[in-house]
């Protein structure tokens, strides 16, 4: 009997429970709210590596594409959240006497979580953070690990192109600018006893759907 009681209670209270929480966020309002976006562009990311002690060189990821897929929330008018996951595949060049030569490749995927502010209509400025992480096979850096997961800091500044069309499919121009110390096993196995940070830029094209349209 008391069984039967305790569990019609917690029947009863979490029908209860998901009544507050549809009229707290009913499902049509958050479709209004919840939008998705996409965007592909390109990376330039500073030196990784750099080394005088016997011969100069300097190890710098190649010009590369970037892919970014996030969700974004309106939290009141003006601010937004959003997750963001960005996978950004690329060459390594060794860069030394004058020359360069390739020295392996690596995929960079970064996972952030950032707070946008628009502006003014069609201009808004994000600010996140999160971590990094590079894949690739076990050679050169890479030889003894990646490293893990690096903290990562990203702003960015997002302009909506003002035509029919691009507001019709929510098309923006993104600048893109985040920072991370790099370091490896292998590196440090070689006397490198201290991170580098590393600058990335990114100019994307980013195209999004759901939501409240800007």
């Amino acid at each position: 009997m008391r069984a039967g009681g305790w569990s019609d209670g917690r029947t009863g209270g979490t029908a209860v429970l998901m009544a507050l929480l549809l009229t707290a966020h009913p499902p049509n309002r958050l479709a209004a709210q919840v939008s998705f976006h996409v965007a592909v562009g390109a990376r330039y990311s500073s030196t990784v590596v750099h080394d005088s002690v016997v011969t100069a060189f300097d190890l710098r990821p190649a010009l590369a594409p970037a892919f970014l897929v996030s969700a974004r929330d309106e939290l009141r008018p003006g601010w937004s959240a959003d997750v963001t996951l960005d996978v950004a595949p690329s060459g390594m060049r060794r860069h030394e006497r004058g020359g360069s030569f390739d020295a392996g490749s690596f995929t960079a995927v970064a996972f952030t979580v950032g707070l946008r502010r628009q502006f003014a209509p069609g201009v808004s400025a994000r600010a996140g953070v999160g971590g990094l992480r590079y894949l690739a096979d076990q050679t050169g850096v890479f030889r003894e690990g990646t490293g893990g997961i690096f903290p990562t800091g990203t702003v960015a500044g997002t302009y909506a192109i003002p035509l029919p069309f691009a507001k019709q499919h929510q098309l923006e121009i993104e600048a893109r600018y985040d920072i991370h110390r790099f370091i490896t096993p292998a590196l440090r196995t070689e006397g490198f006893s201290s991170s580098r940070p590393v600058h990335r830029v990114a100019v994307l094209v980013r195209m999004g759907w759901g939501g409240t349209t800007p």
